[in-house]
């Protein structure tokens, strides 16, 4: 019941397909001739007017008649033949295939006229030729016409091979998609009528394949029948036929067993032979298309799960080796990438679900003969298809082989020890040779294609490495690659390799960031290091001696210098710290500080021999690196120089500076930066002294304050002393940047002010030590400092620009405030020490002699200011020693007074009142000055 059910289904599908299958024939075949009759209509109409106008050219001025452009805007079945002079004659000499991609397209403007073969057995080719139309008004038509004529464009074709996807659908719609549809479905539904047969048994297994290829070889027969007829139509039966005939002799061999395997390999040789030799002879690439799906999708479809690797891949070995003789006439890009990806693609899904050890060898083999394989056809692709001579890449198949190959040798090679690598390795050296073949066999069309497989070659030797090595001895490796690479590419103007050079030492310090997080103190380390500087450094250096053209030379260069300075200064910290955790014995901060400031000589004689100014602006980074090892030094110790002979490295430091300053900071800094480099040289130079200056302070026993102050006061003044020397013999650094170190002092001065400030409270009297007013160390220490603070303060005054009268006043009030202030600090120690008066607020408060001497000397000073005053008539001073009266006068009352009667307050009032006597006698109020001499003042 079930085959009545089935041969009645199979009679159905005759009697509807066929009458449906010959209207779409017939309605397709009319309108094709419809199309190629309008379109002889348009060629004659065109000619003619050509010839009239080329006539009245002629008579009117006998000029050279203008040629005229053949032009094709889509991709043709066939190769464009060699094309000359476009004539009438060979319009209506063009066959009908060469219009079957026209007829849907021919009513659309611009009017496409496709070239013509010549019929001349000599195959010259003629010079194309544009017709210029006269100004005539009866050639507006033509001129028309011509100006809708448009260039070959290769943007279309290049649209429509992005992808192997948009290429099939492209293919799909562009001419014939009903056609190509049914036999799509017919090819589907027959092998699933095949398997219903077979799974229940219904005709005999020979019967059933006998009829299958009986079927197939009639579908080909007609649709060679129908080439020149319906040639599309008869593409895709012989297409669906081919298929069909693979899957026949598949079946025969592989679920059946009724051929052997040489009869079935012979056969399958013989079909692919056979649509070889079809597809090649009519130009097609649908019928190539067609019967290569159709190969490769035959052992999908009749798959018994066997998983025999051996029997698929030799079986696609074989149908890639078909279109490989078909690249040979004719290459097709769709056709190759079809190949590429049913083959790597079924291989891979294999290779997840069925591999196992014991099939390396044999997939060993389909790789290398596969990758081969491609290799060819790529190499056949770039023959066949040239652009501005040189031979065009299909990167996909170019790349996409290798790089998917590599990723299945690792799978069958990564359960032994250096199996990835070798075969990285192997692969390199694959593609190397064929680098090396192809410019020998293309020496000069063959340079683009040669490239590609040489960015592959030197991948693959470079992705060896980390393969086998370790990350550190990666990064070694990597260096020295990219070095070279670099190298050679700039020697060559390839920007390209120069670029990949670049970014493979970048990729070894990645490397070596990586091995540093596993050994962080290895021998390796210490080795590896200087190597990756000296190639970054290399590297930069090359960029700045070529200079290529269209690169960020400058960019790179420097970036190429800093990461190599930065790799030296890694290696400088780490090489102290590995020796130190071996031997305890080393200053590791201060080996690494000596060794920076060595490096800088070294950096500054190579940039002067080699003229490049931003290996000598590197010099400069001594500066930041001191500054940043001090505050290390401090954070740990407030005693940085307690390391004995390490110390010379801060010598070495600091002669360093001061020599690049001297020599080279005029030359390659700018002013505000060279101030910069001055101010934080002597703040370095300070840093480091007062460190060791307090440190020494810090070990004075309990009771030496007054050595401290005198200390600390002696350091701070000296600074400004020497700075003062030195101006007056005109030393440099002050002779040229005397401002800056002046202002430089500021904080040493804030400190000045304070210390003298809260000095003045201390009683004077130390161990050991009898207290004599002006002979102590606190107030020679203070009249050494108050000296120094009016020399600074009178100095900087010159650099207030237009404010300097105004702080030349102030500074007067701010040194005699000073001043006054220690002399009433001598006199109440003096007071205190020799009158045995504690020294203690209450009690020198309470004192009626230190009170009594207060208001007398203030009296005294008042004296003295008003009479000078009067001398010099300046009001400003006696109103200056009448203020002090005024105090002293309040003093009396408030204080003196308060305290009660005695001696003391009767001295007081009595000495004040002859002062005052003496005073209004000797200098009374000056005269006011004329109105010239404020004018003056």
């Amino acid at each position: 019941m079930d085959g009545l059910i089935a041969f009645g289904f199979l009679i159905l599908v005759a009697i509807i397909a066929a009458p449906i299958i010959a209207l779409v024939a017939l309605s397709r075949s009319n309108q094709a001739k419809y199309a190629i009759s309008q379109l002889k209509q348009q060629v004659e109409e065109l000619q003619k007017k050509l010839a009239n106008a080329q006539y009245k050219d002629e008579a009117a001025e006998p000029l050279a008649p203008a040629p005229i452009e053949a032009l094709v805007t889509e991709e043709p079945v066939a190769p464009p033949p060699e094309s000359g002079s476009f004539t009438a004659a060979n319009a209506y000499s063009i066959p009908q295939s060469q219009f079957e991609a026209e007829v849907i397209s021919s009513s659309i403007a611009p009017m496409v006229i496709e070239p013509v073969p010549q019929t001349s057995t000599t195959q010259t080719t003629a010079p194309q030729e544009s017709f210029t139309p006269a100004t005539d008004s009866s050639n507006d038509e033509v001129k028309a016409a011509s100006n809708k004529v448009v260039t070959p464009s290769t943007s279309v074709a290049k649209s429509t091979d992005n992808d192997l996807f948009s290429g099939l659908i492209h293919w799909f719609f562009k001419e014939n998609p009903v056609a190509k549809l049914g036999i799509l479905l017919l090819f589907f539904g027959l092998a699933y009528l095949m398997k219903y047969t077979i799974d229940r048994d219904m005709f005999p297994i020979e019967l059933r394949l006998a009829s299958a290829a009986l079927i197939s070889i009639v579908l080909l027969g007609l649709g060679w029948r129908l080439r020149h007829k319906q040639p599309l139509y008869g593409l895709i039966l012989q297409g669906g036929a081919v298929g069909a005939l693979y899957i026949t002799v598949f079946a025969a061999f592989r679920l059946y067993l009724l051929l052997p395997h040489m009869f079935a390999f012979g056969l399958m040789l013989l079909i692919c032979a056979a649509s070889v030799g079809l597809a090649v002879l009519q130009r097609a690439l649908s019928l190539a298309m067609l019967a290569s799906i159709g190969g490769y999708l035959s052992p999908i479809l009749l798959s018994t799960g066997s998983a025999n690797h051996v029997g698929l891949f030799s079986y696609y070995l074989l149908i890639s080796s078909g279109i490989l003789v078909i690249a040979v006439w004719q290459s097709w890009r769709v056709l190759n990438l079809l190949g590429f990806v049913f083959t790597f693609g079924v291989a891979t899904i294999w290779g997840m679900e069925y591999y196992r050890p014991e099939y390396y060898l044999s997939c060993q083999l389909f790789l290398l003969a596969n990758l081969i394989l491609f290799s060819l056809l790529a190499e056949l692709f770039a023959v066949k298809n040239r652009i501005q001579q040189h031979m065009a890449i299909d990167g996909t198949l170019l790349f996409g082989p290798p790089l998917i190959g590599f990723a299945m040798q690792y799978a069958i090679t990564s359960h032994w020890a250096f199996g990835p690598a070798f075969s990285a390795l192997g692969f390199g050296l694959i593609y190397l040779v064929i680098t090396w073949g192809t410019l020998r066999r293309f020496p000069l069309d063959g340079k683009r294609i040669a490239t590609g497989y040489l960015a592959l070659g030197g991948c693959f030797v470079t992705l060896a490495i980390p393969l086998a090595l370790s990350a550190q001895w990666t990064a070694l490796a990597w260096s020295l690659e990219g070095l070279g690479i670099l190298w050679f590419g700039l020697l060559q103007n390839q920007r390209r390799l120069s670029w990949s050079g670049s970014a493979l030492l970048v990729l070894a310090l990645g490397s070596q960031l990586v091995a540093y997080t596993d050994y962080l103190w290895g021998i390796s380390l210490v080795l590896v290091l200087p190597v990756v500087f000296l190639c970054f450094i290399s590297a930069g250096a090359l960029w700045r001696h070529y200079k290529p053209q269209h690169s960020p030379w400058q960019v790179l260069s420097l970036g190429m210098l800093m990461v190599g300075i930065a790799v030296w200064g890694w290696w400088l910290a780490e090489m102290p710290a590995y020796f130190y955790m071996r031997t305890y014995d080393l200053q590791p901060v201060l080996l690494s500080l000596l060794g920076f400031s060595l490096s800088v000589w070294i950096w500054r004689q190579a940039g002067q021999r080699l003229d490049w100014r931003e290996l000598k602006q590197t010099v400069w980074l001594l500066w930041p690196v001191a500054s940043f090892i001090l505050l290390i030094q401090l954070q740990g110790s407030s005693h940085p120089l307690e390391m004995g002979w390490w110390n010379l490295s801060w010598l070495s430091v600091i002669v360093s500076a001061a020599f690049l300053l001297f020599k080279d900071a005029s030359k390659l800094l700018p002013m505000i930066l060279e101030k910069g480099a001055h101010l934080l040289l002597f703040w370095l130079v300070l840093i480091l002294a007062g460190s060791e200056i307090l440190w020494r302070i810090s070990e004075l026993s309990w009771g030496m304050s007054e050595w401290r102050f005198y200390l600390f006061m002696c350091s701070l003044s000296l600074v400004i002393l020497l700075l003062w020397i030195a101006e007056r013999r005109q030393a440099w650094p002050i002779k040229t940047h005397g401002d800056v170190y002046w202002l430089g002092c500021i904080p040493l001065v804030l400190s000045m002010m304070i210390m003298l400030l809260t000095g003045n409270m201390m009683d004077g009297q130390m161990v050991n030590w009898t207290y004599v007013p002006l002979v102590n160390p606190l107030e020679e220490a203070a009249i050494f400092g108050i000296l120094m603070l009016a020399v600074w303060l009178r100095r900087t005054s010159s650099l207030m620009g237009q404010f300097a009268p105004q702080f030349d006043v102030l500074v007067h009030w701010i040194i005699w405030a000073i001043a006054a202030w220690w002399l009433n600090g001598m006199l109440l120690r003096a007071l205190a020490y020799y009158a045995d008066v504690p020294w203690w607020l209450n009690s020198l408060w309470a004192s009626r002699l230190i009170q009594a001497t207060f208001a007398i000397v203030w009296t005294l000073i008042a004296l003295v200011c008003m009479i000078y005053s009067t001398r010099i008539a300046r009001r400003t001073l006696w109103f200056t020693g009448a203020a002090v009266l005024g105090v002293v006068i309040v003093k009396l009352f408030l204080v003196d007074s308060a305290q009660g009667g005695g001696l003391a307050r009767a001295i007081a009032f009595i000495g004040v009142a002859i002062l005052l006597l003496v005073v209004g006698y000797v200098s009374p109020l000056p005269p006011r000055p004329s109105i010239e001499q404020e004018s003056k003042a």
